[in-house]
């Protein structure tokens, strides 16, 4: 592909692109896209750069539930570079609970799971495997030295990523039984939980969330009944969220009259 003459729009226009596809919004692969940014957001001027940081908070596709947070385009790009060059990277973590620790880490993998960016890295302070969300992940710095790449656990770096997801606590473990076949809830559950199949017609769902909202849009989607049996603020979650939806169709319905 030969060198492009871009804009400063055209070369805005690309890299928020680049960033909605891999927020795992569109079908194209993410880490394309984390690989073609990380190409062109390293040769772009500083003024560029601000540009886009400057209207990052105006493009045109949301995140919702379904798209992966990129909160900064420098830090995904740094982050995608180290783990090509094999370059070891120390940046500043902000854990779930709001620890802040200096990791020096040897990168390995950008792998998108469950609509969220993570990076697979060997730490050298703690001798082990270790993933860090990007959108945690802050002042990265390569320090310029190489490493030879180790193998990720498994071989398939989105099943380690799965299983390092499942083995942490959840805020909120919430579990349920579900009138439905193993099959059907499994499609609309998917990796976000578990399912153990009763009988043909009933399952155990179980659920680490760390929001309720989307504990309670998963189970309504499988679109069967289901009976929440744990912990107690699911269960109050859930009933005001009937009560809620019940009172909405209680509303007396207005007729507009044709005016004439």
């Amino acid at each position: 592909m030969p060198p492009l003459v871009l804009s400063e729009e055209e070369a805005a226009a690309i890299v928020l692109g680049l960033k909605e596809v891999a927020s795992g919004i569109h079908p194209t692969s993410a880490d394309a896209a984390v690989s073609a940014m990380a190409k062109i957001v390293q040769v772009l001027p500083a003024r560029i750069r601000r540009r886009i940081d400057s209207l990052r908070s105006l493009a045109s596709v949301p995140v919702t539930p379904q798209s992966a947070v990129i909160t900064d385009v420098a830090v995904l790009t740094t982050v995608a570079l180290a783990c090509r060059d094999h370059e070891t990277l120390k940046f500043t973590y902000r854990a779930p609970r709001g620890q802040v620790t200096e990791r020096m880490v040897q990168p390995h993998r950008t792998v998108s799971v469950d609509y969220r960016l993570y990076l697979i890295g060997w730490d050298l302070d703690r001798s082990d495997w270790r993933t860090f969300r990007i959108d945690r992940i802050e002042d990265p710095a390569r320090n310029g030295k190489q490493f030879a790449p180790r193998r990720i656990p498994g071989d398939d770096p989105i099943q380690y990523i799965q299983s390092q997801i499942s083995s942490l606590p959840a805020k909120y473990p919430v579990r349920a039984t579900v009138q439905a076949g193993a099959d059907v809830v499994k499609r609309e559950v998917a990796h976000h939980g578990s399912v153990e199949q009763i009988d043909a017609t009933t399952c155990e769902v179980y659920i680490p969330a760390e929001s309720l909202d989307w504990a309670a849009f998963c189970l309504a989607s499988i679109g069967a009944s289901f009976v929440v049996h744990g912990p107690l603020e699911a269960i109050e979650y859930l009933r005001g969220w009937g009560e809620r939806l019940t009172d909405a169709t209680r509303a007396p319905i207005r007729t507009l009259e044709k005016e004439t």
